[in-house]
């Protein structure tokens, strides 16, 4: 008997590792997306093994008075706050990060030990790995106040390749702005009402204030196209490509007058003040899954801020023309992704327009019906398969005319026998 539950343990861990999936669906066909790299922020403290403080280059910018404390990060329900705070700082900055012409400009000065008081603190995090295409979200609850300046973007230098997924402003909650950086053919696109050369990206407007609840943000990074999302829905698309792989960063920066992003805060903007995150994701069409630790405990957490209707709570008002490729976005239709959430648990996320009514099936590895699920106008569903016998099982999610498919694991060591 001991030998068997070995068995039927090794057999659930090994589906189970593969259980984590996306697919991204279109008018006529869909893509298979595998989770490669994700946090879930369920500790109370940085994964150090996932993430560095800061920047990838430093946890600093001069030329916002701003410094990130790994201390202004606050782990708390699964959630992680990126504080920015109104304090001096006095810091050691090396001779290569002093921006002379900032200080020219502003009056300031650098200490003769290279001591620089900032004005400002935030919380940051980059990723440790760099990527090179995939799948990009994050689930968060954007910064309301005058001046702040959100972000979620890759960045990968050569000498300055990045993509902007998500940039925000307090003082403009209920909109984004998405945009790209590269040596040649990012600042001379060409689009618009009369086709003229301008910088690509744009603000787009949301039908409600990004604060007031959690919305995804999220971008396909392919080789020749990038495009941009908002709960699902296409918001913008760049044709172009980027040669070097990139780091991903979160950060809760402070604008400047006259310099980024301007204006910056002012006498009515309120510290500490913070940029929430529910998640970090990072997909792949290549099922590159890691060995992952304690997996089925990963998203066990993931109910306590997703309920049914709750998944997001805004969507785009506008659409504005010259980042809108129509006829490549069009066929955009949503996402749903299956997770397992606790043993024999699976939730089910929906984004993006009405999907309309979606069948759930579930078949044993006999190909026999044992479980069937309608969905409809749901944005996330927890599949309790508890009641099942121990085996494999295949899911059939029927929807537009299509069938995604994709095998989990059942372990219920209570009916250990009762498989055919």
């Amino acid at each position: 008997m001991h030998i068997l539950k070995f068995i039927v343990c090794f057999i659930f861990l090994t589906f189970f590792c593969h259980s984590q999936v996306m697919w991204q669906v279109q008018s006529n066909t869909s893509k298979k997306w595998y989770l490669q790299e994700h946090d879930e922020f369920t500790d109370d403290v940085l994964n150090t093994e996932k993430w560095k403080n800061g920047y990838p280059w430093g946890n600093f910018a001069m030329s916002l008075d701003l410094i990130y404390k790994q201390e202004n990060l606050e782990f708390k329900n699964g959630t992680v706050a990126l504080i920015t705070k109104k304090e001096k700082t006095k810091e050691k900055v090396n001779e290569w990060d002093i921006d002379k012409k900032y200080l020219a400009k502003y009056n300031k000065t650098v200490g003769p030990a290279n001591e620089y008081d900032f004005e400002y603190s935030g919380g940051a995090f980059s990723s440790l790995k760099r990527y090179k295409f995939g799948y990009f979200e994050m689930r968060f609850k954007a910064n309301a106040e005058k001046g702040m300046w959100p972000a979620f973007w890759l960045f990968g230098g050569n000498p300055n390749e990045e993509i902007d997924f998500y940039e925000g402003k307090g003082d403009r909650d209920n909109q984004i702005h998405v945009d790209v950086h590269c040596p040649k053919g990012c600042e001379d696109y060409r689009g618009g009402f009369l086709n003229l050369k301008k910088n690509w990206g744009a603000w787009i407007k949301t039908e409600e204030s990004l604060a007031n609840g959690w919305n995804i943000i999220s971008g396909e990074w392919q080789p020749n196209y990038v495009k941009f999302f908002l709960n699902g829905q296409p918001i913008g698309y760049f044709e172009g490509e980027f040669k070097t792989a990139q780091n991903l960063i979160i950060n809760n920066a402070v604008a400047k007058d006259k310099e980024a992003f301007n204006p910056g805060p002012d006498e009515k903007t309120n510290f500490p003040n913070s940029f929430l995150i529910d998640y970090v994701r990072v997909w792949s069409q290549e099922d590159t899954i890691y060995d992952l630790k304690e997996r089925y405990k990963l998203f066990e957490f993931t109910p306590e801020t997703i309920t049914d209707n709750d998944l997001f709570s805004s969507q785009p008002k506008k659409k504005v023309n010259y980042i809108y490729n129509k006829k490549e976005l069009n066929q955009e239709q949503g996402f749903i992704t299956l997770l397992p959430v606790f043993y024999n648990r699976y939730s089910l996320s929906i984004a993006g327009k009405n999907l309309g009514k979606i069948q759930v099936d579930v078949f044993d590895h006999l190909d026999v019906k044992v479980a069937g699920y309608e969905i409809e106008n749901t944005e996330y569903y927890i599949m309790d398969l508890s009641a099942l016998p121990t085996g494999p099982y295949k899911v059939v999610i029927k929807v537009l005319g299509q069938e995604l498919t994709q095998k989990v694991p059942v372990l219920n060591l209570a009916k250990l026998g009762e498989e055919k």
